[in-house]
């Protein structure tokens, strides 16, 4: 029964994957391609050079891979079209989640799986849009699902070798004390004991994998910078949205049904009920945690409505096992009518999104600059979230900025600034600074950017080189050649 359920939600996420040509998310196309940069290098030219990002905190000097050991699992999805690749891997990270949920549950005596899984379908319509993405999310989840079984069976060798390799994994690792924290919290409420070994095992492991790391200590470092500037105000920079809270009427309609399951859970087992069940407690507050961080940032979703799920089913399996068969029949459509209504909108959202941006869409941009550019000469965009677009056509250019505007941001905080008000279009003659302040070859800008397209028109040292509905791309003019491979600005 178990592998039915999972073959039906396979085959529907599998159906959401090709409701589309193109990969789900845009830095699933850098992931991919990065990956196949990884293979192309080969064991011995492990790890790359990166030097695609030079004047950014991913310079060559200083990069360090957060992603590494899933960049290195992508691999194997490489061969052939990379993005055929990529959204069987986004399938094969699904796949993993679902046999990780199904077999935490069987370890923790939860008999009614198909109905679990209907709920986690059914929890956040934003969860299966995000995990559908080519992204480490759907192998964090695995992480703290394992994670959070060893630490309710205390298996501290289990916990060092899980906490090394989320390290490698991805740099979220320091999640993984969630579960474990919260099955401390679990034990002391409900036995009145502290038992600080799996803690301690935990953090041993992350200790082994951040150090020892092709990248210690940059890795370091770089979450230091990555992470800092998420927990403090972003107000001024403008990152992706999903660093942003949900507009409350957004909020109830993609964590509704997940906030539903927690109190149908707390509901069901109440307060004394909660303190003689340390699982559900320590589920509880592991959901409870990724709600509050919910609320502050819409990309927690993705843990909070599958962390929601796994609560509602060790607070409630008692419950609906004792379900009459009609009671039981009532749950079931209920859940697969949310579900299917959460499967449609992100059908309907994707086939949206196709319009405005299919995988091509700078294809012909990046082969140009590509083909007619030097190796290394820099590519400059009005918009920092095109860069996974272009890097996916083409690896030999630089860029200014990418993957995240705080990189630049971080390096060079007066020129960051000056290359936003360019791309706004406050700068006459942009050209100048494109020239000398900023070492770009060619700039590459949507069709959003009135303003910017506005005074480029009407600047002599921006020449058009390449046009269609949604970009234009123009080659710097400049005396002599571009700068190749720059490590400062002018």
């Amino acid at each position: 029964m178990p592998w039915a359920a999972m073959a039906v939600a396979m085959a529907a996420a599998t159906a959401l994957q090709f409701t589309t040509p193109d990969l789900v998310g845009i830095d699933s196309y850098f992931h991919i391609r990065y990956a196949q940069v990884i293979r192309e290098a080969g064991v011995r030219g492990f790890p790359p050079a990166f030097p695609w990002l030079p004047l950014t905190i991913l310079a060559p000097d200083r990069y360090a891979d957060h992603h590494l050991l899933y960049h290195v699992l992508l691999v194997p999805f490489t061969v052939g079209d990379p993005r055929l690749g990529g959204k069987i891997a986004a399938l094969a990270g699904i796949a993993a989640l679902l046999g990780a949920l199904v077999w935490f549950l069987r370890r923790q005596g939860v008999s009614q799986i198909g109905i679990v899984l209907l709920a986690l379908g059914a929890a956040s319509a934003d969860f299966l849009f995000r995990v559908s993405m080519t992204r480490v999310q759907a192998l964090s989840l695995v992480c703290l699902l394992v994670g959070l079984n060893f630490a309710l069976e205390h298996r501290h060798r289990a916990l060092v070798v899980l906490g090394c390799v989320y390290a490698w994994l991805y740099d979220g690792f320091p999640l993984l004390m969630l579960p474990v924290g919260a099955t401390l919290v679990a034990e002391i409420v409900c036995a009145r004991r502290l038992r600080p070994g799996i803690a301690i095992a935990a953090l041993g492991g992350m200790a082994i994998g951040l150090v020892v790391n092709p990248y210690f200590p940059e890795y370091l470092r770089f979450m230091v910078h990555h992470f800092g500037d998420k927990l403090v105000s972003d107000a001024m920079i403008r990152v992706g949205g999903e660093w942003r809270p949900y507009a409350p009427l957004n909020l109830l309609g993609n964590a509704l049904p997940a906030m539903l399951l927690v109190a149908f859970g707390v509901a069901t087992l109440g307060w004394n009920g909660l303190r003689g069940d340390r699982r559900a407690l320590a589920a509880l507050v592991v959901a409870g945690v990724f709600f509050a961080l919910t609320l502050r940032s819409q990309r927690f979703i993705e843990y909070f409505a599958p962390t929601a799920t796994v609560f509602a089913a060790l607070a409630g399996a008692a419950v609906v096992s004792r379900m009459t068969t009609r009671g039981r029949r009532a749950l079931v459509v209920l859940l697969t009518v949310v579900a299917l209504a959460n499967f449609v909108g992100v059908g309907w959202k994707l086939l949206v999104k196709r319009g405005d941006a299919p995988y091509d869409r700078y294809a012909a941009a990046a082969e140009l600059v590509a083909r007619e550019a030097p190796p290394g000469a820099m590519l400059c965009t009005t918009d920092w979230d095109d860069f996974p677009w272009l890097y996916f056509y083409n690896t030999k250019s630089t860029y200014l900025v990418g993957l995240d505007p705080t990189y630049f941001h971080d390096r060079y905080r007066e020129a960051y600034w000056q290359w936003v008000d360019i791309s706004q279009g406050k700068v006459p003659r942009p050209s100048r600074l494109l020239a000398t302040r900023f070492p770009c070859a060619y700039v590459l800008s949507d069709r959003e950017h009135t303003a910017f397209l506005g005074e480029a028109a009407i600047d002599p040292g921006l020449e058009e080189v390449l046009a269609d509905e949604r970009m234009v791309l123009y080659r710097v003019r400049r005396d002599g050649p571009p700068p190749l491979y720059p490590t400062t600005l002018g």
